[in-house]
């Protein structure tokens, strides 16, 4: 049964509950906002360079972003969610070296997703939203018009960094098109991970990892990358699926013995 909502002592004739779903679409209004969502983009870029600038910092076969940008070679660089947050520093060396050089990433429309979004603008990035209809969160899917961003990205030799388990899960296992946009494009695929000494995992769905400062960051990049044939099969698609997966869990797994071993 609903209760009536009392203002200074007085009964009203507003329930408790119109006051809840009120409280309620204000905040979301309010942390949504654009305002807002930009200071809290100052704490993160604040916070991530703390932690970018107080440790000490190991790259491993970073070389190939440097060569991708030289010969505008288009790379797919994936990583898995909860090594989301210091991918933006992966960039910033290739990016001031070859200055027509650009890196996008896919969010998605809903609030989560615009947000991380425009952290990655604010290093230089182009963020594509994926997510299709009216970006509520039970539809993620691409666009046609983000697959055709993505594919003219490509084809100027710009990489497109993304979350092949996000941005919902489940954790670590390829849910999206990867290997199908590889084989229309002709990107190749690069793994690609980072790890920090010392972190704060946090209980969400990817199990998010949160690096704390003065600590050794290990970017790690994969040998070399994967390619897809335009003529590949789909129950090929699937091997080189589970290829990725493993090279993927291979590069986060190094970049953590690394950083572990040079702290």
């Amino acid at each position: 049964m609903n209760k009536k909502w009392k203002i200074f002592g007085y009964q009203t004739n507003i329930e408790w509950y119109d006051v809840r779903k009120w409280t309620k679409h204000a905040l979301r209004s309010i942390t949504y906002s654009w305002l807002f969502q930009e200071l809290i983009c100052l704490v993160f870029m604040c916070y991530m360079y703390l932690v970018y600038l107080t440790s000490k910092k190991v790259f491993i076969n970073h070389e190939a972003l440097f060569d991708a940008a030289k010969n505008k070679k288009p790379l797919i660089c994936v990583f898995w969610h909860n090594r989301l947050m210091m991918i933006p520093f992966v960039t910033k060396k290739p990016k001031f070296v070859y200055r027509d050089y650009n890196f996008m990433t896919l969010a998605s429309r809903h609030g989560d997703g615009k947000f991380v979004g425009r952290i990655m603008e604010k290093f230089g990035l182009i963020s594509i939203y994926g997510s299709s209809k009216d970006g509520r969160k039970s539809s993620r899917g691409i666009d046609i018009g983000s697959f055709k961003k993505i594919f003219d990205g490509l084809k100027k030799g710009y990489s497109l960094g993304i979350t092949p388990d996000g941005p919902r899960g489940p954790n670590q296992k390829i849910n999206g098109e990867i290997a199908n946009i590889a084989r229309l494009s002709g990107a190749g695929i690069l793994p690609i991970s980072y790890s920090c000494s010392r972190f704060k995992q946090i209980n969400t769905w990817d199990q998010f990892k949160i690096p704390l400062p003065f600590a050794t960051l290990c970017f790690y990049f994969d040998e070399k990358a994967i390619y897809v044939d335009r003529k590949t099969s789909d129950a090929e698609i699937e091997i080189i699926k589970n290829q990725i997966e493993e090279r993927m869990n291979f590069v986060q797994e190094k970049s953590l013995e690394i950083a572990r071993q040079k702290s």
